[in-house]
């Protein structure tokens, strides 16, 4: 059994001295973050997380490294950004994309503990895969403390940062005493969810959402047609100190994704589709699947030229790219790029995958192999609507996905061998009709595999579906039994 006295209370023990009320305080929040440091990272002596001591070392790289083109989202329109970066699948950086959000102002670290400091967020999950919850006060406070010397600090990365889980557990516990007596609502069935609350009530839940707006280039979101209890996560709040973040990874199923940072810098790292997995993502040490262990231990190799014919380093010639990523700035991530993420100082974020007309065929090969049951929804959506609107920029959707009906599907981007195919597909100006005119919001053993992969399971072969929904009600019955 670990031991989560802090050292503070260790002392008082043996001296006798009788703590402070500021003091009791304190050491309840650092037992509360050290239960959850445990639960998530069961692997680390609770006395080892700062034993590498990469609090020591400077991540910062210099803004010269940093190659990647800033376009003005007040300036450059839809088309041209989708002609030069979504088609060709070239990541890019936007600016002023979160000029005229409310979450530039609401999302400080005073306002967060002021109005969601006993809201519980995803911190991580544990060794059986179930999530891992820190109230925001406590971690506002692992973050000015303990997180400052930790090698790979806990972060948030919380899919359903919007929901009151205090209530939903009050709910779920008249729900259990009130079984017999049939329901006048129909439970939400998705984490992403929250339609069948009721109205005053979702109108508070769903405060954080908004304090934001998907930026204009990404509003056609195709995988808001298979349902709200068929997609998979898409959005998540993202909050952390220096050194967190996540590992090499691909984005799920294919899709393309942005990340909005409005405090603090991250640094990133990534590669295109066709570079081999086995050179971006090797064992590492002393933290698999981390950012802190990537950047120190395989990012230098990076940097070296090996190659006596060639002047370029192996980043380059592999094709990596750089960013610093500064506040007020948006990282337009293509699908089926190789990324790594660290944060550099405390940093608020958001981020979305989303499937959009120009990736469809991409996402569509992709989701057909790894969730058959979505990729079979979102095309018989498609064409119903290109039926209904054959004008529409359904229509070319939906003619682009039938003509991939024998085409060999794309293997998950978790698998060995790499895929290596970027987007084929591009706007057509003819069919340039917005999405929204039609469509309104739907009513384990360690290391642990990286959230972005978790979060995009896949239907098994015997035809079980592994959506949230379908997941939960086979634990129900198992606990039943």
């Amino acid at each position: 059994m670990v031991s989560t006295i802090s050292e503070g209370d260790r002392k008082r023990i043996h001296s006798g001295d009788r703590p402070s009320s500021k003091e009791r305080k304190q050491g309840r929040y650092d037992n509360k973050i050290n239960k959850a440091k445990v639960k998530a990272r069961g692997e680390i002596d609770l006395f080892d997380w700062n034993k590498w001591n990469f609090a020591n070392e400077d991540f910062w790289i210099d803004p010269f490294v940093d190659t990647v083109p800033r376009i003005d989202c007040r300036q450059v329109p839809k088309q041209e950004f989708i002609d030069k970066y979504e088609a060709p699948n070239l990541p890019v950086v936007l600016t002023h994309a979160t000029d005229h959000w409310k979450a530039t102002q609401n999302w400080t670290e005073q306002n967060l503990l002021a109005h969601y400091g006993k809201d519980l967020y995803k911190v991580g999950e544990d060794d059986d895969g179930n999530n891992v919850y820190m109230k925001m006060k406590h971690f506002l406070h692992y973050c000015h403390h303990d997180a400052i010397k930790d090698d790979s600090p806990l972060y948030i990365f919380d899919s359903g940062f919007y929901k009151d889980r205090k209530k939903s557990k009050k709910r779920k516990a008249k729900k259990s005493k009130k079984k017999s007596r049939p329901s006048t609502t129909t439970s939400s069935s998705d984490d992403n969810d929250d339609t069948s609350r009721p109205k005053k009530q979702r109108l508070e839940l769903r405060s954080l959402l908004d304090d934001y707006q998907v930026p204009d280039y990404f509003v056609d979101d195709l995988f808001r047609l298979t349902g709200s209890q068929r997609r998979p996560p898409y959005r998540w709040l993202v909050i952390g100190s220096g050194r967190s973040g996540t590992g090499i990874h691909t984005d799920p199923l294919g899709t393309s994704a942005w990340n909005a940072l409005l405090k603090g810098h991250k640094r990133w790292a990534l590669f295109p589709p066709e570079t081999p997995k086995s050179i971006v993502d090797p064992p590492m040490k002393p933290y698999d699947h981390e950012g802190v262990s990537w950047f120190s231990q395989v990012f230098p190799k990076f940097k070296v030229r090996d190659d006596p014919t060639d002047i370029r380093s192996l980043g380059e010639r592999l094709g990596m790219i750089e960013v610093l990523q500064r506040p007020g700035e948006t990282i337009f991530v293509p699908g089926g790029w190789h990324h790594v993420v660290m944060n550099l100082d405390m940093t608020v974020a958001i981020t979305q995958n989303f499937c959009s007309p120009t990736n469809a065929e991409y996402v569509y090969l992709c989701t057909r192999h790894s969730r058959p049951k979505l990729g079979a929804k979102l095309y018989d959506r498609l064409q119903k609507l290109a039926e209904k609107y054959p004008n529409s920029v359904y229509a070319s959707v939906a003619h682009k996905l039938t003509t991939l009906q024998h085409t060999p599907q794309i293997p998950p981007s978790s698998s060995d061998s790499s895929s290596s195919s970027s987007s084929t597909s591009s706007s057509s100006s003819s069919n340039s009709s917005s999405l929204s005119d039609f469509v309104t919001p739907a009513s384990k053993s360690k290391p642990k595999p990286i959230i972005s992969s978790t979060d995009s399971e896949t239907d098994l072969s015997d035809g079980t579906c592994m959506c949230q929904k379908c997941k939960r009600k086979r634990k129900k019955t198992l606990a039943k039994k």
